[in-house]
């Protein structure tokens, strides 16, 4: 007889986070929990996976409980199951026991899988009611394995054999809950495990239900990431958040379908803005507004009012202090009217330390200090080379003794011919 249901599997839903300082963004993490919730009680599905930090911190405050509760409280009067594991964010504190997965496990919230760890290995045990390392719901086995950090890799290399003596009678399809990345999903982010080391599970699993790195992805039909609901961080703008709708059908090949649904965020904006060309703060402004009018009809395009973060960036071309970051925050909130705007000067100044080359001829080495310093004023960079020379002319005649107004001759002479080409 042939097996259906369906389920969701979320992940990294980082309830309580408050980003910014700011309470609307804290009331946005809790929103896209709570659609999350609607949208599973709308479908009917069989139960929901949440693969690990639920909740952004160990110590929550009593709103972002009410958050998780009203949640939770709504699915359990639709009669539908919540499977969990524990993530990095959301796990006991040390020396601390319990945490407050543990808690809402205790009141009948959810599953809290993870397994047991013994003298002789790890022991996967069925839930009895308080605890266990696995829960069968409709005919699919979920196994949970929480947050190991670098602990994983042994577990996951013993896993297939425990796995193997496993009587799974009655079961027709198999989940494993898991807090880790993958190596070569988000390349230069440490601590992602190379494939092989998963791969000896496929015999044993029907769908691997990844949490922890907040990028969406999926491999080979059974490994899935759905990533985080809101966006946690500036870099993760372009990131597709949401969570997976999975329907299990035994009688068909595949096994499964994964529809990964995409979660209403708030915009999240970066704009980079070059000040190379402005040689006064108020020019620099005035360019700086007409980039916001040319970009702002598209970040004022959602209901939600966009996170804005404004990048100024390169070589200014007056003093640091002149520029007036407050000033730059009130251009964007009057050109975007943004939830946040947040200016940010990665500018570097005209003077700063040079790295000549060594073993040059003293002259020659003043002279290629002089050319790096001048090329660093956008005023001047065009005619660096002419800059330096003369410079290097006007040192000379000045140590030499050549009179004032010979030296202003020169300049003048110089400009001149530079003029005329």
């Amino acid at each position: 007889r042939d097996m259906r249901c369906e389920f969701l599997h979320l992940s990294d839903i980082h309830l309580g986070y408050q980003q910014y300082g700011h309470p609307e963004r804290f009331n946005d993490f809790g929103r896209a929990f709570l659609s999350a919730v609607e949208y599973a009680v709308q479908h009917r599905v069989d139960f929901v996976l949440i693969s690990g930090d639920f909740f952004h911190k160990s110590a929550i405050d009593p709103p972002t409980l009410l958050q998780a509760v009203n949640g939770l409280d709504r699915l359990c009067q639709a009669q539908i199951p919540v499977v969990a594991v524990a993530g990095n964010h959301d796990r006991a504190r040390y020396r601390d026991r319990f945490s407050w997965l543990d808690f809402l496990s205790e009141r009948g919230y959810l599953y809290l899988l993870s397994p047991t760890f013994e003298e002789t290995g790890i022991s996967l045990l069925p839930w009895d009611g308080n605890q266990g390392a696995y829960v069968d719901i409709s005919g699919v086995r979920v196994y949970g394995m929480p947050y190991l950090g670098a602990s994983i890799r042994p577990v996951l290399a013993e896993l297939p054999r425990v796995l193997a003596d496993h009587d799974k009678e009655g079961i027709e399809f198999t989940v494993l809950m898991g807090h880790f990345g993958l190596e070569g999903e988000m390349p230069g982010v440490p601590g992602g495990l190379p494939h092989n080391e998963i791969a000896p599970l496929r015999e044993y699993v029907d769908y691997l239900a990844l949490g922890h790195w907040h990028k969406p992805f999926e491999r080979e039909g059974w490994i899935y990431n759905p990533g985080s609901l809101e966006t946690c961080a500036m870099d993760e703008r372009r990131w597709r958040g949401g969570f997976y709708h999975v329907t299990v059908d035994t009688g068909r090949n595949p096994k499964h379908t994964a529809k990964h649904i995409k979660s209403r965020r708030r915009p999240f904006y970066r704009l980079v803005f070059s000040v190379d060309e402005y040689t006064t703060p108020e020019a620099l402004y005035d360019g700086l507004q007409a980039r916001l009018d040319e970009e702002g009809p598209a970040m004022r395009s959602s209901d939600l009012a966009p996170v804005v973060e404004v990048s100024l960036e390169g070589i200014l071309a007056f003093d640091r202090s002149a520029l007036d970051m407050e000033y730059v925050r009130t251009l964007i909130e009057e050109a975007v009217s943004p939830l946040i705007a947040r200016p940010r000067n990665n500018t570097r100044p005209t003077e700063f330390e040079v790295s000549p080359e060594e073993r040059l001829p003293r002259a020659e080495l003043e002279r290629q200090v002089l050319r790096n310093l001048i090329q660093r004023d956008s005023r001047y960079r065009h005619r660096a080379e002419f800059w330096a020379s003369l410079m290097s002319e006007i040192k000379t005649m000045a140590l030499t003794g050549s009179p004032p107004e010979a030296i202003v001759t020169t300049m003048r002479q110089r400009i001149a011919e530079m003029s005329e080409e």
